[in-house]
């Protein structure tokens, strides 16, 4: 049992409330059990609305988690697009320079080759006016032979500017670019696209 000091505009009054637990009369048992049935609807609310917002906090933070990770998987595959790409155009450069070495060493080792390609290219420009031919020192030579050989007038001139296998056709009409590094890097525009 306990008691209670109560306030009223008439002065104090002393009120004893009792719990209900032990020994008391039945008039006191059913307030108390309905104080136990008011608090065990109190707490089992209260719980099931922890519980509510609990789950949303949670729903909320794993939301967070699942945008975070999309977006990281986002940012690695764009990341992986750009190496790919980056390194198909390293291949192609570095197999464009291989390329060039190969043709480069093919010129060196068979001086009748840069004779060969100026005889094909000739043929292109069959007809064309004022047509010169210009060659590296290392084929100036072999090139006039042959031209000798094919009973061609045009004239061969040796350009220091141009390496072994290079060379290139002038005429009125048109220029031809027979230069190594220049065929391979119209090669590589096309295969880059350029």
């Amino acid at each position: 049992m306990s008691s209670r000091i109560i306030r009223s505009g008439d002065g104090l009054k002393k009120v004893h409330v009792t719990t209900g637990s032990m020994g008391g009369s039945t008039g006191d048992a059913i307030p108390s059990n309905h104080m136990m049935n008011v608090e065990k609807q109190a707490f089992e609310q209260g719980y099931k609305e922890g519980e509510r917002i609990g789950k949303q906090m949670g729903e909320r933070m794993m939301e967070t988690a699942i945008k975070r990770y999309e977006r990281s998987i986002g940012e690695m595959a764009n990341i992986q697009r750009i190496l790919v790409d980056a390194m198909e155009v390293e291949t192609v450069r570095l197999s464009l320079e291989i390329a060039k070495k190969i043709i480069q060493r093919e010129a060196a080792i068979d001086p009748d080759l840069v004779a060969a390609l100026v005889a094909v290219a000739m043929k292109r420009l069959h007809g064309h006016h004022g047509t010169e031919v210009r060659v590296s020192n290392h084929d100036f030579a072999r090139v006039c032979e042959a031209m000798r050989v094919a009973n061609s007038s045009i004239p061969v001139k040796e350009d220091p500017s141009l390496e072994r296998g290079d060379f290139i056709l002038d005429s009125v009409q048109t220029h031809l670019d027979g230069r190594i590094s220049s065929q391979v890097e119209a090669v590589g525009r096309a295969i880059l696209d350029e």
